[in-house]
Order: C-alpha cells, then structure tokens, then sequence
C-alpha cells in the first residue's frame, strides 16, 4: 500500500467545464478516505485522474513521495472497483478473481495464485461459488466477485466508484461492515467515493467533502458532523436533515441563518409553542414535524411518540450545539 497525495489538482472538459479546482488532498497508508459530494461534484474524475484515466490540465499525484503524475495507467498499479460489476460472464468466480494476477506484469506461480483467491473468498464469504460463473450469481454475490477481484492484488491503492450503489439497503448495509472489516484485516489504502451518507460515516477514517469540483472539508466523520464549516457540508451527514432555519427565528443577532440537528430539539416542554404538521415512526426513533412561526422544524426523540396532527406543542433548543451561519452560507465560529 502507499500514501497517495493529490496537490493543486485542475482538470477542465472541454476548455471551459471546470470538473476538478485546486484540489489538494492527503491519503494515509493504511487509510481507509471517503469522498462525499452529490452527482457532478467530482467524486469520479478524482479516481480517474488517479488511475490516469484522465490527463489533468495541471498539479501532480504522488505515490509515496514519488511523483507519477505522467506514468501510464498500467504502471501506476491501482485497483479499481466500478460501479456495474463488470465480471467476464463466461468466467468462473474463480477465474474473474484469478484474472489480475495472470497478468504478464506478475507472472505469479498457479499454487501462489489459488492461495490468494480463496483467501479473498473467504473474507468475501463467497468460497462456495468460485466453481460458478459469473452469469449464476445474484446482484450481491456479483458486486462481491467485483470487489473481490480488486482485493486480490496487494496495488498502491483500491480506488472504488460507488461499489454499492446499485444494490437493496440490506445487502448494502452487510457490505459496508464486511469492506470495513477486509481493510483493517489487509491495511488496506482506500479512497471511496460516494453520495451516500451512512456510507460515509460508517467506512471513512476520513471524508472530504466535494462541492463542484472543490473540496470543502476535511475532516474524520465526527468533525464533519459536529462542526461543518457551512450550510452545504452541515447537509452531507444526518438523518433526519437538519434544520437550516432564519437567525431571527430565535432571536439570534448578526446570524443569517441557524443549523439546529433534530435531535438536538426537546419535545413536551420549552418557551417554543408550534403546532404538529406529522410523525413518522422509525422504530427506535420518531420523527416529528413541527410549524413554528411558518417554518418547519423536524425533531427526532427516541422511542415512540404519539400526536395528532394540528396539535399544539412545546419544544426547546439546545443553545449549545446550534450552528451559526453567515448571509454567504459560511459557519461563525463563536470566540
């Protein structure tokens, strides 16, 4: 594995779309760093201009100090894990997983080769279907082999193009801790790329946040949660959304705009009356909308809660953990 540096990274299509902006960015080895950021904010063309599948207009990528930002992509050594599976259908499991290690470049001995794929689908839990082919599996077992044959290399670093996207929550949700767990088993270099936030969270040592090319934050889960540094990055993490309501709201001077999280807001007493717009139980959870002075204001309280709608109801505010914005969406930092 290998610490992997992106610094004052530009790429432009076309002369004149800007698709990546001064990005500047380190990856321990041995890190496991997630980009966040909705479609078209970057997140893909920042593992192709790693792979050199892309040629950046300007900045440099590093390899452990060494600087390879003109190598080919076949000397770079990097695994890439797409978003479809794309497995060879005629293949066996085991022969997709084989394939990267028959490469000419490696020239790996048979026995050497079999040891290492059925380490691999053992982690995977896929050891019973490496006599299948690809075309027998199901949608999960499938993206499994697509990882699986990227895991099997020991590259500078897994580059990974939203790998779970196109599977159910659960299967996702079981992935998510397998991947965790096989990186910390291989001490594994990874630089993840994602919308989504549970993934996030639960993966990353690191996330950066993208914005239209731009990395915005830096920071571990915790830090980008607790104190983004503005409206758009405090909208990346939370479920519930959090609030993002006027200053004025609760009598806030020189504040443009609040963040206040759901669960930061205490139901059934407080000097705030509004009255219930709707509940949503989640189980251990329930989300309750509230109209305060013509402005929605979601709360989440543990357990069950139960409300009719029109209901009047009295809610307080943590004072201590509201976030505080300027008139250009940024954070004020208290003194």
């Amino acid at each position: 594995m290998a610490k992997v540096e992106l610094k004052k990274l530009f790429k432009t299509y076309n002369k004149k779309i800007k698709a990546l902006e001064d990005i500047n960015l380190t990856i321990e080895d041995g890190q496991f760093f997630v980009l966040l950021g909705p479609s078209g904010a970057g997140k893909t063309t920042t593992l192709r201009c790693i792979a050199g599948l892309e040629k950046i207009d300007s900045g440099d990528v590093l390899f452990d100090d060494e600087n390879i930002t003109h190598d080919q992509p076949a000397s770079r050594d990097v695994s890439f894990v797409f978003q479809q599976y794309s497995l060879y259908p005629h293949y066996t499991v085991y022969e997709n997983l084989a394939f990267p290690l028959r490469s000419p470049m490696r020239k790996l001995p048979e026995e050497e080769i079999k040891n290492k794929v059925e380490k691999i689908a053992e982690m995977l839990k896929i050891s019973n279907k490496l006599k299948n082919k690809a075309t027998e599996l199901s949608g999960g077992e499938m993206q499994r082999v697509a990882i699986g044959r990227a895991l099997v290399r020991e590259p500078n670093i897994y580059l990974m193009d939203e790998p779970l996207s196109s599977l159910d929550a659960k299967l996702r949700e079981t992935l998510r801790v397998e991947l965790k767990n096989i990186q910390l088993n291989l001490n594994a270099t990874i630089l993840y790329v994602t919308h989504d936030q549970a993934e996030a969270t639960t993966l990353a040592d690191k996330i950066g946040v993208l914005k239209e090319g731009k990395i915005v934050q830096i920071g571990t889960p915790e830090e980008i949660y607790e104190n983004p540094n503005s409206i758009y990055v405090s909208q990346r993490l939370g479920s519930p959304k959090i609030n993002i309501l006027p200053g004025s709201l609760f009598k806030l001077n020189n504040t443009a705009k609040i963040g206040l999280r759901p669960e930061n807001i205490e139901l059934g007493n407080g000097p705030y009356e509004g009255k219930v717009i709707s509940t949503e139980n989640l189980g251990s959870e329930t989300v309750v909308a509230i109209n305060f002075q013509d402005n929605e204001i979601l709360a989440s309280i543990q357990g069950s809660y139960k409300s009719s709608i029109n209901e009047k109801i009295n809610f307080d505010i943590n004072t201590n953990k509201v976030l505080k914005f300027d008139k250009g969406d940024q954070r004020i930092y208290e003194r």
